[in-house]
């Protein structure tokens, strides 16, 4: 019983020992020392020193003389005994000085570099952002705030001098100090690279191999995406702690990883993170230029009234908190077409309620001629820190030709005048063929159907004009008629009385009609509605209750301004002007023509690769990581010439273009201060060692000058 509560202490014992060794390990700080050119000072101080101590073992050569007493020559009998070969040296300090001289000069020599007090041990997990924060270039010249364009040009054009670089080259110094070891070192034991922008990705596991680490930092690319380190955090300790479940009791007696964190801390989401017990992050900020302008959106339309021309419209903001300006120029497929007169003035962010908000300045562009398809990029012309947010890019699709089908018996009023607009496609059926087209499913190839005086049984999907008839539309009823109806109230503003105002409208007759809710009564009179509008995503209908030839409306100049608003409101509702755009980070998902093949991606950069097409012409690629534009080419079925779909990525957020370095990071509670990358962890310690070595040979050459004057 003894013998097992003796072994159960003793067992007890170590492991507490064990532990409190480990974590005063773990506490202790360390000076890394490293030698530039050792073998150099070795041989001074071999070459020197011997030599040296053999001069002090040398026997003076003097001449004999005979003299009557040696009284007064003690002092020379005793530098004859000191030189007299193989005797005992006696105490100097005139040569103890010399040694120390010669030491210092020859360790001076071997040129010591110490790499400062770090951690002492462990593991260490290096985060690594790689965000669009981290591609702002860092100079003299983009931290001026007054600094001149052609000034600024040559620093933002250098991708070795952006954050991400900074960062990579001081999380490879960092690997260096950590395993590289030292004469007054502790090397840690393991170190793992993880990257991050919106998502995470392991880039090398726990491994005590430099070069390994370093061929994992030096792989790292960068991208525009958001910046989010929830995932990294999650990712790092995640595979900390399930890495070695064999080894769960040492799991359990180790400190937590030292997780190094390079960034200029611009994290989206730092007020959701928080730091576990004993959980250690040291902060590496990196950058410090602050000076920055960003296209945070970017729209076009075409006017109502001129579907060939497109209007740009952008949005700039200024997230610094110093009021700037920027000249913005316009480009159509790489061709500039308009440009700011002036410089446009964008007031500075401010601070409200604990939340910064950029300064935002509007920007409307003069249409300009573009029938066809095209992409249309609106750029800051001035060179800033962060040159991937100076420009957003968007597509738009060509001005739609519509094709327009008149149902009725007669109607030769309403005919007439659809013939008369510009449509790139008229036919007028009657009733009985209209419904044959709709038993075959062909109505999908007219943009818009007009029915005058007559209705379907059922309407499909589509986009229809009602003149004078009530169609069969789930929610909308006809309960008989009115006479001498006025209408009272009319919504201007609506895209359908464009130049087309019911000012001396008078209906002798029209259709009493009830509509629940989803309808929208456009122009209304004592009586009940005279205009109304459904907007569906599968039907859209604008109805006109009552004859035209039963008022006074064709002998006005609005009723043709009417029926050509009609037509274009109804030919392009729930078409979108300009194409969908995406944000770094987003995956490109493209519906293709059917049997669509051979597709190839064009980056911005100009790379290409190669995007695998489904049968039913579905096509998907990413996630994106760069902000422009991409061209997706592909060849359709029974043509040779190649089609090209245009897919615009923007950078959306103005939290990522506020490029100013956070000087300390807040996780709930703690808070971490940032050291700076810029300033080096290893410090030369040869100057002090050589400054020393003259020290001692100044004070050598003065006591020697002391002993010959108190002689």
């Amino acid at each position: 019983m003894n013998h097992v509560a003796s072994l159960l202490v003793a067992t007890m014992s170590t492991s507490i020992d064990a532990s409190l060794n480990q974590s005063l390990a773990l506490l202790s700080p360390t000076l890394a020392m490293t030698w530039v050119t050792p073998v150099a000072g070795a041989i001074l101080g071999a070459s020197v020193l011997a030599p040296l101590i053999a001069l002090w073992f040398l026997k003076l050569r003097r001449k004999r003389r005979v003299v009557s007493s040696t009284l007064l020559w003690s002092r020379s009998l005793a530098d004859l005994r000191a030189n007299a070969p193989f005797q005992r040296l006696r105490m100097s300090w005139l040569l103890l000085l010399q040694i120390l001289a010669v030491c210092a000069i020859a360790f001076a020599l071997a040129q010591p570099e110490a790499e400062g007090f770090g951690s002492s041990g462990g593991r260490h997990v290096i985060l690594i952002d790689r965000s669009a924060s981290m591609n702002a270039i860092e100079g003299d010249a983009t931290t001026d705030a007054s600094s001149d364009a052609s000034t600024t040009s040559n620093a933002t054009e250098d991708p070795t001098r952006s954050r991400l670089a900074l960062a990579k080259v001081a999380a490879k110094a960092r690997v260096d100090e950590l395993l590289g070891g030292g004469w007054f070192s502790a090397r840690a034991s393991d170190v793992m690279v993880v990257t991050f922008g919106a998502r995470a990705e392991i880039r090398a596991p726990f491994t005590d191999s430099v070069a390994t680490l370093h061929s994992a930092i030096d792989a790292i690319t960068p991208t525009d995406e958001a910046t989010a380190l929830a995932e990294a955090l999650e990712l790092s300790r995640a595979f900390t702690t399930n890495d070695r479940p064999d080894e769960t009791a040492t799991a359990l007696r180790e400190a937590p990883p030292t997780i190094e964190l390079f960034s200029d801390g611009r994290l989206n989401d730092l007020d959701k993170l928080a730091m576990r017990e004993g959980e250690d992050i040291v902060y590496h900020r990196v950058g410090s230029a602050s000076r920055n302008l960003a296209v945070a959106a970017i729209s076009a339309e075409r006017p109502p009234d001129s579907q060939n021309q497109i209007q740009v419209f952008a949005a700039v903001v200024n997230p610094t908190m110093v009021p700037a300006r920027a000249t913005l120029h316009l480009a159509v497929d790489g061709t500039v077409r308009a440009m700011t007169p002036a410089p446009i003035e964008i007031p500075a962010g401010i601070e409200l309620d604990g939340e910064f908000i950029a300064g935002r300045t509007q920007v409307v562009f003069r249409p300009i001629e573009q029938p066809n398809n095209a992409s249309i990029e609106v750029a800051i012309i001035e060179d800033d820190a962060l040159r991937v947010d100076d420009s957003a890019v968007v597509v738009v699709a060509p001005a739609k030709q519509l094709a327009v089908l008149h149902v009725g018996a007669g109607g030769f009023l309403v005919r007439t005048l659809l013939e008369g607009l510009p449509i790139a496609r008229f036919a007028s059926v009657t009733l009985g063929e209209y419904e044959a087209l709709i038993e075959s499913g062909t109505t999908n190839t007219w943009d818009v159907v007009v029915l005058d005086g007559v209705a379907p049984k059922a309407l499909p999907s589509g986009r229809y004009f009602a003149i004078g008839v009530v169609p069969p539309i789930d929610g909308l009823t006809a309960f008989g008629n009115h006479s001498d109806v006025y209408p009272r109230l009319v919504r201007d503003e609506h895209p359908l009385f464009r130049q087309a105002g019911l000012d001396e409208l008078f209906v002798s007759k029209s259709i009493a009609v009830q509509a629940d809710r989803r309808f929208q009564t456009l122009a209304d009179s004592a009586q009940g509605g005279l205009i109304l509008t459904l907007d569906r995503s599968d039907l859209h209908l604008v109805l006109v209750a009552f004859d035209p030839l039963d008022s006074n409306w064709p002998f006005q100049r609005s009723f043709v301004n009417f029926f050509a608003n009609a037509i274009d409101y109804l030919g392009r509702a729930g078409d979108a002007v300009t194409g969908r755009t995406l944000t770094p980070g987003d995956a490109i998902a493209a519906r293709l023509p059917a049997g669509s093949r051979d597709g190839v991606l064009t980056l911005p950069d100009g790379a290409t690769t190669s995007v695998t097409i489904a049968p039913d012409g579905s096509a998907s690629w990413g996630p994106v990581l760069r902000a422009g534009l991409y061209r997706l080419g592909y060849l359709v079925a029974g043509r040779d010439a190649r089609e090209t779909l245009l897919i615009a990525v923007n950078i959306t957020d103005p939290a990522e273009s506020r490029i100013e370095p956070r000087a300390e990071l807040d996780f709930g509670t703690s808070t971490v201060q940032g050291v700076d990358v810029a300033v080096s962890r290893r410090g030369a310690l040869w100057p002090w060692v050589l400054a020393l070595g003259l020290l001692l040979v100044l004070t050598e050459w003065w006591y020697y000058q002391r002993q010959i004057r108190l002689g």
